[in-house]
């Protein structure tokens, strides 16, 4: 069975992979990444067995943060919304838009505003009946460390291996998937609506480097097409993104590799070269914001 590696309560925080990016003059550009495919880390997930990475919420308010933008939270998916999701699907989704919302706040140092996310966080994953995922000491050290990022960041990297276990023991990969996607569209949108406001190069290149996760998206979502037509409204809205993304140039070149068998992880150090013009950044800003509100509302 592929192996869906998810974690259910912000677990986006853990998102997404390193990379050092350098400002191009011909559009957006990154270079010297590091990308680091893992089974057990918690940088590119391997699902369906295709390598997939977001942008973690961790890694774009640190972004935010370096450029002195100011905290916002009118970017944020208000917790009162929580009342208008009656199905499962919507909660999943929305389970992962917070986990991305979550991250954000976090990072900012908002302690009472990461208490409001992570409680309604839980009441979702209750919802979902995937709370058991977690055992009742986790969840407590969790609590206790809302407010230290390091020591957040381990507890949720140690659970890896229970949730993905759970969710496939209690046949919910798709409930995984759906978080998945959630957290993706919560961070285009936080990454989109920052760019276009600020027209920073370094995260308009986080949001071409997106184009290649976009198109994993869609495919691990449209394997649930079949059995639940519900999903294929957001596969066909995520299409038309697919769309837009078309106009993006990205080109990868390899460098060399590093593996360390005692981390059980393979870096890979690549250059690459992203291009995006103001004109399709507006576009893609603005369909994003449509998809986000479809999830979201």
């Amino acid at each position: 069975m592929p192996k869906i590696l998810i974690i259910v309560l912000c677990f986006i925080i853990l998102w997404g992979c390193d990379q050092t990016n350098q400002q191009g003059t011909t559009g957006s550009k990154s270079r010297n990444n590091e990308l680091v495919d893992t089974i057990n880390s918690t940088q590119i997930l391997n699902i369906n067995d295709n390598l997939f990475s977001i942008p973690s919420p961790h890694q774009v308010s640190k972004i935010l943060i370096d450029l002195k933008i100011e905290y916002n939270p009118e970017i944020l998916n208000p917790t009162q919304n929580t009342r208008k999701y009656s199905n499962s699907y919507k909660k999943a989704l929305n389970l992962g838009v917070y986990g991305a919302d979550l991250g954000y706040v976090n990072l900012y140092e908002k302690t009472q505003e990461a208490i409001t996310y992570f409680s309604v966080i839980k009441i979702l994953a209750e919802e979902l009946d995937i709370s058991n995922a977690f055992n009742k000491e986790t969840i407590k050290s969790i609590e206790k460390n809302l407010t230290n990022q390091d020591s957040l960041l381990h507890l949720l990297s140690n659970s890896y291996q229970d949730i993905d276990l759970f969710l496939k023991t209690n046949d919910q990969e798709h409930t995984g998937v759906l978080i998945l996607a959630g957290g993706w569209i919560e961070s285009m949108f936080m990454l989109t609506q920052f760019a276009i406001n600020t027209n920073n190069q370094q995260l308009c290149t986080r949001i071409g480097e997106n184009k290649h996760p976009l198109s994993n998206l869609i495919k691990i979502l449209s394997k649930y097409t079949e059995k639940n037509k519900i999903y294929q409204t957001l596969v066909d809205k995520l299409i038309t993104l697919q769309e837009l993304y078309d106009n993006i140039e990205v080109n990868y070149t390899y460098e060399y590799s590093e593996t360390h068998p005692e981390q059980k992880i393979t870096k890979i150090y690549s250059k690459t070269e992203i291009t995006i013009s103001k004109e399709d950044l507006k576009k893609i800003t603005t369909e994003i914001s449509n998809i986000r509100n479809f999830v979201i509302l």
